[in-house]
C-alpha cells in the first residue's frame, strides 16, 4: 500500500492524503477476485452503514482504486458506499502481456464483462437500494459499452468525466492514422506473438509536470507519482496497437448505437483537454439531449478529479449535486 514520502510532507495534497484519504482507504475492503476468463481481478470497496445509495466507479487507463482515494472519501463523507473495480490489464488486477508495462485489451467487451460480472457478483449482492457510475475517460466508454450489452443494467444515473469517445490527435483526424495503425498491427501478427507498442510509446514513464497533459495542479501530480514510486507494480506505460483498435472498435460503436442507452447523464467536459476528443463527447450527448446533459469546466486539463483546487470544486460540486438527485428520485 503506498505510504508517505519524506519529500512530499510540505505538499498539501500529500497531507490530506495522511490525515483524511489514507485512513479510510486503510478500512475500506480490498479484495481479488477471478473473472469469467479466469484472469485476477481486484477491486475495493466501503460499505457506509445505513447508506441506500452505492457509487461504483469506473476508473481510466492506467488508473488504480487508490488514485481515487480522495473521491472516495467525499462521496463517503457525502453518504455513500463505494465500489471501484481495478479494470483488467491495470492497477492491481491481472496483465494480459509478459511485459506489465503494455497497456492491452483484445476487445473492450472484456472490460463490460468484467464490469457485469463484478456487479452480479459483489456489488448487487451489498443490497442498497439505489446505484450510480461515476467514470472517468476510458472507464466511460467501458460503462457505455457495458450499458449497450446489459440493459438490464441496476443503474439510475451516472457522471461521465472526459469521457473517452474520441481520441485526440492534433490537426491530423484520428481516422486518418487508423489505416497505418491496421497495416502496422499486420505485420505485428505475423512476426511476434505478443502486441507491440503503439509507435512513439513504451514502458512507465513519467512526463515531467511542464509537459504532462493531465492536470493544472502540481501538487495533484506529485501526489500521483507518489503512488507509482510506492507501488511499483501499479506502474503502467503506453497502450499497444490492439488496444487502440480495440478503442477505436469500442468508440464507433458508441458513435453509431449510443442513441439507445436510455440513463440520465452528465457529461463533464475540460475545456483543455489534450487526451480525448471534446468533439465526440458534444456529439454523444446530442444523441439524446433530453437524458444527456453537458457541462464545460474551462481551462481544465483531462483529469478533473486531480486538478487545481477551484475547478476541482466545481468537479466534485457537479458530481455531488447530480447524484443528490438521484439518490432521492421515485422511480
Amino acid at each position: 500500500m503506498p505510504t508517505s514520502d519524506q519529500s512530499n510532507t510540505e505538499n498539501p495534497v500529500q497531507q490530506d492524503w495522511l490525515h483524511h484519504w489514507q485512513p479510510l482507504w486503510q478500512q475500506m475492503q480490498h479484495e481479488k477476485m477471478l473473472n469469467q476468463r479466469g484472469q485476477v481481478l481486484h477491486y475495493s470497496c466501503f460499505r457506509l452503514p445505513n447508506a441506500t445509495t452505492a457509487i461504483v466507479i469506473s476508473a481510466g487507463r492506467i488508473e488504480m482504486a487508490v488514485k481515487y482515494s480522495a473521491v472516495i472519501f467525499e462521496l463517503v463523507q457525502a453518504g455513500y458506499s463505494v465500489y471501484i473495480l481495478d479494470h483488467l490489464g491495470q492497477g492491481a488486477s491481472a496483465r494480459e502481456l509478459s511485459n506489465p508495462h503494455k497497456g492491452h485489451i483484445g476487445t473492450f467487451d472484456h472490460y463490460s464483462d468484467d464490469w457485469q460480472f463484478f456487479m452480479q457478483q459483489v456489488v448487487i449482492p451489498s443490497q442498497h437500494q439505489r446505484y450510480l457510475a461515476l467514470c472517468h475517460s476510458m472507464g466511460s466508454a467501458i460503462f457505455a459499452n457495458y450499458l449497450l450489452r446489459y440493459p438490464q443494467h441496476p443503474f439510475a444515473a451516472a457522471v461521465l468525466c472526459s469521457p473517452m469517445f474520441g481520441i485526440y490527435s492534433g490537426p491530423i483526424p484520428f481516422a486518418a492514422a487508423l489505416p497505418v495503425i491496421r497495416a502496422l498491427r499486420w505485420i505485428n501478427r505475423q512476426l511476434s506473438a505478443q502486441s507491440w507498442y503503439l509507435p512513439g510509446q513504451g514502458n512507465y514513464r513519467p512526463d515531467p509536470f511542464p509537459a504532462n497533459r493531465l492536470t493544472n495542479c502540481p501538487q495533484q501530480y506529485q501526489w500521483l507519482l507518489s503512488l507509482y514510486q510506492a507501488e511499483p507494480t501499479l506502474q503502467l506505460g503506453g497502450v499497444t496497437l490492439d488496444w487502440l483498435l480495440a478503442a477505436d472498435q469500442v468508440m464507433q460503436r458508441l458513435a453509431t448505437t449510443g442513441h439507445s442507452i436510455e440513463l440520465p447523464l452528465l457529461v463533464l467536459q475540460a475545456g483543455a483537454d489534450r487526451v480525448v476528443d471534446n468533439k465526440a463527447q458534444q456529439r454523444f450527448v446530442a444523441q439524446r439531449p433530453e437524458l444527456r446533459e453537458l457541462k464545460v469546466l474551462t481551462g481544465a486539463k483531462h483529469e478533473l478529479l486531480l486538478e487545481q483546487a477551484s475547478i476541482r470544486k466545481q468537479t466534485m460540486h457537479a458530481i455531488l449535486q447530480f447524484f443528490a438527485h438521484y439518490r432521492t428520485v421515485q422511480e
